[in-house]
Parts: C-alpha cells; sequence; structure tokens
C-alpha cells in the first residue's frame, strides 16, 4: 500500500471517528429537550420522513401544527465531505475562501448552516451543521445538498419536539406521501454507510491485502 494511501485512510478514519462521536451525541441528548413546549407521547408509533420520497418541497415549515416546526434539518458527517464550500451552504460556490464568511451568499434564507474550520487552514476541511435554533425546516439546504451534493443534509421530524398527532398535519399535505408512521426507536441523524467507512470496516476484517488487491483491479 503506498503511503499516500495510508495517510487518506488515517485521515478518513480520524473524520469518522470524531463524527460518530458526533452522531453519538445527537442520538444521546435530542431524546429530550427541557424546553420543548410539548414531549412527544410513550407509544408504540412515531411520525418519520421517508427520505427516498421526500422532495424538501418547504411544507414541512408550514403544515406543522407546531410553531417553529418540529422538522429540523441536520447533516450526516458520516456522508459530509467537508468541502471548502458547500451546495447547502452557499448559493454561489464560485466565490473566494477568504469571503465565504463574509460575503458569501446563504442558502438558508435564516443562516442556520454553520461552517466551522476542521484542519488545512482556509482551503482545507471543514464541518457543518445546523443550528436548530435558527432552523425552522424550510429544507433549501437539504434540497440543494441532495441535487447537487453528497445527500449529507436531510430533514427529521425532531421526536423531542413532535406532539404525537393522531393525524400529522405535514402528512396530510404533503405531495410525495413522504410522511409515515413508524414503530418507535431513537431518531438517528444518520443516512447509512459512507464509502469510506465501509472501506475502513472491509480494511478491519481483511487487513491491508485489502487496499492492495482494489489496487492492482
Amino acid at each position: 500500500m503506498n503511503e499516500g494511501r495510508r495517510r487518506f485512510i488515517r485521515f478518513g478514519g480520524q473524520l469518522i471517528g470524531a463524527a460518530a462521536l458526533g452522531g453519538t451525541a445527537w442520538r444521546i441528548f435530542a431524546g429530550s429537550d427541557p424546553e420543548a413546549e410539548f414531549t412527544q407521547p410513550k407509544g408504540p408509533y412515531v411520525w418519520r420522513i421517508n427520505l427516498e420520497k421526500c422532495n424538501y418541497c418547504g411544507l414541512c415549515e408550514s403544515a406543522c401544527v407546531r410553531k417553529p416546526s418540529a422538522v429540523k434539518a441536520v447533516n450526516d458527517p458520516t456522508k459530509c465531505s467537508y468541502c471548502v464550500a458547500c451546495y447547502g451552504h452557499l448559493s454561489d460556490l464560485t466565490v473566494s475562501s477568504e469571503s465565504i464568511q463574509s460575503k458569501g451568499e446563504r442558502v438558508c434564507p435564516y443562516d442556520a448552516v454553520i461552517r466551522k474550520e476542521l484542519s488545512g487552514g482556509k482551503d482545507g476541511y471543514h464541518t457543518y451543521t445546523i443550528d436548530e435554533a435558527r432552523c425552522t425546516a424550510c429544507g433549501k439546504c437539504a434540497k440543494r445538498c441532495n441535487e447537487l451534493g453528497t445527500r449529507s443534509m436531510f430533514l427529521i421530524i425532531r421526536p423531542d419536539l413532535c406532539i404525537g398527532c393522531n393525524r400529522c398535519n405535514i402528512a396530510a399535505v404533503c405531495p410525495e406521501n413522504a410522511i409515515e408512521q413508524a414503530h418507535s426507536w431513537p431518531e438517528d441523524d444518520f443516512r447509512g454507510d459512507y464509502e469510506l467507512e465501509m472501506e475502513m470496516k472491509a480494511a478491519e476484517s481483511m487487513g491491508e491485502e485489502y487496499f492492495d488487491n482494489q489496487g492492482e483491479s
């Protein structure tokens, strides 16, 4: 295995480790919001968004009986590419890296997508998270990310904010029938296995020979 490949895999593993910590923290702490006006009743079913049907039309923002909506955008860190300029963050990705923070036009009208430098300076790796206090579920960041990016941004119905209506008002108006009832389990901000994550798992079980064979094929 060449040294460049080793460094790439090592750095990818570090990113995934940090991302997993962030995702785990979300799942642990998002179950209860002390400032929430309502707490979802305990029961066998909850309302969820089918991400294979959702087209981010924006109705989650206005149709939910809660104001602001119980729906929030999230960014799956295992799918995010940590880019200098992000489709879900900036309307125009041609802006210079020096001007992104000061002049870059934001996709989110509420500036809820938060960009922070991770490593490598202004042209290196950056993280993107959603400020839930600003997020209204307009879906604009997720729409662009799903159409042009890695599909790491999407919408979830926050279980600690959802009232758990017998008939969800968003489900009644959703043009794609993307709001569904499902058996209750902790909401997750991850969206399946990322390709690099699968490679890391394969490397652990098969050793470096796996990647050497990949390079020869």
